[in-house]
């Protein structure tokens, strides 16, 4: 019987790495941590694809089409994230 991956734990692991990483780097550059800027999400599906680990993203969420209508993608119903986008993070 296999068990489900607790993502909820997994990307609280990640989230508190992160965060970890954010405060070496206002620490370094001695600035306040609030005064960093990131496009980090942490409410964002736990996803290791690109180290071959596990991946939480559903990908049956809505059809996303470009403003120009020449990209289109779907997108993972948990967190919105485009297939497209996954692709290219997780690019070999």
């Amino acid at each position: 019987m296999e068990t489900t991956p607790d993502f909820e734990a997994l990307r609280a692991r990640r989230n508190a790495a992160v965060q970890e990483m954010h405060q070496k780097m206002a620490d370094e550059w001695g600035v306040p941590l609030q005064s960093l800027r990131s496009n980090f999400k942490p409410t964002a599906c736990y996803c290791a694809c690109g180290t071959g680990g596990l991946c939480e993203h559903k990908w049956d969420g809505p059809d996303w089409e470009s403003e120009d209508g020449c990209a289109c993608s779907v997108t993972c119903s948990l967190c919105g994230c485009t297939a497209m986008s996954y692709d290219m993070r997780n690019a070999p």
